[in-house]
């Protein structure tokens, strides 16, 4: 366990920094970008989410999964990079091809650059994928973080200087023509400086391709990536379809609020890249059932203080991260968006299941769930009832989830979860988060009052645990 919250905190600076320093960025995007241009950054990077996940393939989990016998993560290795390698080309051509219909199709035809470099940014991070899952997978999260960190400031730095040092006429002779692109357009060029970084495990990969584990790996891989798609839907579809059903101003509002909520997305991930590749290397073990437990819990004990500070610190996180008070008219999604992601960590721990059986197919049923609740009811309700309805639709969909998991998961693969307990912990934290935004309006003094009220009850009902040698004692 020591070694697993080690290696979670370096995986979390390597995860959570450059998005904590893309996030602050968003200070700079908000105050210079209108929230009806913002719909076009939120809808472009919500359609390259759903790209990501049909490239990268499920290919990430499979080859920790085909990993797990050492003798065979060379052959793994090679086979994974290949065909991610491969799927990229075929992509990138596809689109340079196609460029303009695409471009009309998604009503950017007067800006078809836009779907040119992100084509090449889904390109140069799908080449990424098994370099980075090869240094998780080996136990170098500080070279992973490195990675990634350089990343992110390079990106930060081009970005601010478009927007405040380099002259207008320079950035239009790169075809830059507002400045809703400089973000897009940096972003490029952190991704292809990514692929620079990672070359030196690139020229660890040999010419080798086995058919016979590729079709095992597709097996396998396959409902992950449908999955993840779902997820993706479950993520990013409200966004995507927003600026075409709701007011564009509305739908950037919208989108500039939810960076707020990524706060909570962020403590989900540094947790998600430490613990998968953890959840494999126990499958064997006698013990395995209950350290699956034991860290759902730790996890969701911790995420519900997360989520509620996160909540209790709203009247100043938006002065930070949303400076523009045109945006503040959707501020109220932020506790339910926050909520609805700590359902989804807990669902991603009740997932173990699936995962650990080889039962992936089922997992994509789950996933899918939640996908159709959320298309069929963002196309039902959003233009009756706004971007609200949006953001509840989520914490729906996350909640159907993580219930039909954990029932289905003690069918197959029963874990002694203290479900109990963990229910509590999110009705507590959802009573608290309601008095806060709705009966206190995010007063910074009562909101935090509750939020140490919230987390002195958590810490007291989980001392025995919190402080084992005590309780020897």
């Amino acid at each position: 366990m020591k070694k697993l919250l080690n290696e979670t905190i370096i995986y979390g600076i390597g995860a959570i920094l450059p998005r904590i320093i893309v996030v602050a960025l968003n200070y700079l995007f908000i105050k210079n970008i209108d929230n009806s241009a913002f719909a076009i950054f939120t809808n472009l990077y919500a359609a390259i989410s759903f790209i990501n996940i049909v490239l990268s393939f499920g290919f990430e989990t499979s080859y920790f999964r085909f990993s797990a016998d050492k003798e065979n993560e060379p052959k793994t290795f090679n086979t994974s990079f290949w065909f991610l390698t491969g799927l990229s080309i075929v992509f990138l051509i596809s689109v340079l091809i196609f460029n303009q219909p695409i471009a009309d199709a998604f009503g950017y035809s007067e800006n078809p650059e836009y779907i040119r470099w992100f084509a090449w940014i889904a390109f140069f991070d799908n080449l990424l994928v098994i370099p980075l899952a090869w240094l998780r997978f080996h136990n170098m999260p500080i070279k992973y973080t490195v990675v990634r960190v350089v990343q992110s400031v390079f990106q930060s730095i081009f970005a601010i200087a478009l927007f405040l040092y380099i002259p207008e006429k320079i950035s239009q002779d790169l075809g830059l023509k507002e400045k809703v692109s400089y973000p897009f357009y940096s972003n490029l060029a952190s991704s292809f400086l990514g692929f620079l970084l990672v070359l030196p495990i690139v020229f660890k990969i040999r010419f080798q391709f086995s058919s016979g584990l590729f079709r095992k790996m597709i097996k396998y891989s396959f409902p992950i990536m449908i999955a993840g798609l779902a997820f993706m839907v479950n993520e990013n579809f409200d966004k995507f379809i927003q600026k075409f059903i709701i007011d564009d101003a509305d739908a950037g509002a919208y989108g500039g609020c939810y960076k707020m909520a990524v706060l909570m997305t962020l403590f989900v991930t540094a947790y998600r890249m430490g613990i998968e590749p953890f959840f494999f290397k126990q499958m064997n073990n006698e013990n395995a059932k209950n350290t699956y437990a034991k860290v759902t819990e730790y996890f969701t004990f911790f995420a519900a203080i997360v989520a509620l500070g996160i909540i209790a610190n709203v009247s100043w996180l938006k002065l930070l991260l949303v400076p523009n008070k045109t945006y503040w008219i959707a501020l109220d999604i932020i506790p339910v968006i926050v909520i609805a992601n700590l359902c989804f960590g807990i669902y991603y721990n009740f997932s173990t299941w699936y995962k650990v059986t080889d039962r992936t197919q089922i997992g994509t049923v789950i996933s899918w769930l939640g996908a159709i609740i959320t298309i069929v009811l963002n196309l039902l309700l959003l233009k009756k009832y706004g971007f609200m309805v949006s953001a509840w639709i989520t914490f729906l969909a996350y909640f159907v989830m993580m219930i039909t998991s954990y029932i289905l998961g003690q069918k197959y693969y029963p874990i002694p979860y203290r479900i109990g307990k963990m229910m509590l912990f999110l009705v507590l934290l959802i009573v608290s988060g309601f008095l806060i935004s709705n009966v206190f309006d995010y007063n910074f003094w009562i909101g935090n009052a509750i939020f140490i009220l919230f987390s002195g009850a958590l810490i007291f009902s989980e001392k025995d645990r919190l402080l084992p040698a005590r309780k020897k004692k």
